[in-house]
């Protein structure tokens, strides 16, 4: 597992691993809060990046590879082929990327500080997309995601970043037009009436059957942390029915019932038992006592230490 610098709010992989003539991921500063990450390569074998949240909205178009993404220990999202992703990546919430081997990994992030993109909504009196209302809203301990499949004029704008030839500072000024304008058309993607009808589902009974069946099945076995796509086939539901569908059936995220039981768990443990933080933190499913005490942190406003003596 290796860290990136602080600095660089995208993936962070080592040139060794990369297949010789396959590049490499290229990530360009263009100050004011905002970056772009170029990915194209192919690596040679599996490679787990671990980057700590710093309050950012990250727009993501992959036209090829194959990724998931780890939040807090549990497998929230699998990325393969072609997809558009919005994650807002809370601050130290650490977050763990997953690359395959032998698959192109073809794809550009733009990643911009939330207060600035905020600022931009602000300065331009728009709202918040709905279907962006849950990305941008602030939940202490929680990442928040969208998806979506790419349109073609996303597409376009992907290669048309993937391609540029130019060089020195016409480069840079190339990429920044270009990333603000990549965000530009993710959001009218986003909040195209196609997708907000997309974002929502129609329940049938049998569907709240089967939702609440995941529901028992997480209560009772939420320390094994299932990942999305396995419940999916396991109760018989589509990706977007499971997710959207719990949401408004339960008025909870998947990731988030199953964080806070995880929480409510170590909350227990540390008020009725003996056990050391560190240990403590081993029974809930964390391998770190800072990522346990700071998602403990997250989810309570206070440590677990504290959690010991508070009413």
């Amino acid at each position: 597992m290796t860290e990136p610098p602080l600095s660089v709010p995208s993936m962070f992989v080592p040139p060794a691993l990369a297949v010789p003539g396959s590049g490499l991921p290229e990530v360009i500063d263009f100050g004011s809060r905002l970056w772009l990450s170029i990915d194209n390569y192919r690596l040679r074998e599996r490679y787990d990046s671990l980057i700590h949240g710093e309050d950012m909205i990250k727009f993501h178009v992959r036209l090829a590879g194959r990724r998931s993404l780890t939040f807090d220990g549990y497998d929230m999202l699998a990325l393969d082929d072609t997809a558009t992703a919005v994650l807002l990546h809370e601050r130290d919430l650490p977050k763990t990327d997953h690359i395959f081997a032998n698959h192109e990994e073809v794809s550009i992030t733009v990643a911009m500080k939330r207060q600035r993109f905020l600022e931009y909504l602000d300065t331009g009196n728009t709202g918040v997309p709905v279907v962006l209302e849950d990305v941008i809203s602030r939940y202490a301990h929680t990442p928040r995601l969208a998806t979506a499949v790419p349109t073609p004029d996303e597409i376009r704008l992907a290669r048309e970043i993937l391609g540029c030839r130019r060089t020195g500072p016409m480069r840079k000024l190339f990429l920044e037009a270009k990333a603000l304008e990549f965000i530009h058309a993710v959001l009218e993607h986003l909040v195209s009436p196609a997708e907000a009808r997309a974002s929502s589902v129609r329940l049938t009974e049998r569907d709240k059957r089967q939702l609440q069946q995941v529901r028992e099945r997480l209560e009772a076995s939420f320390m094994e942390g299932a990942r999305i796509e396995d419940l999916a086939r396991e109760f018989g539901l589509n990706r977007n029915k499971l997710c959207t569908g719990f949401r408004n059936l339960f008025g909870v995220s998947i990731f988030d019932f199953a964080s806070g039981l995880r929480m409510d768990q170590a909350r227990r443990l540390l008020r009725e038992s003996s056990l050391s933080v560190s240990e403590v933190a081993l029974s809930v499913g964390y391998s770190s006592t800072g990522a346990f005490s700071s998602a403990f942190h997250r989810y309570f406003g206070h440590s677990p230490s504290e959690a010991r003596i508070l009413p």
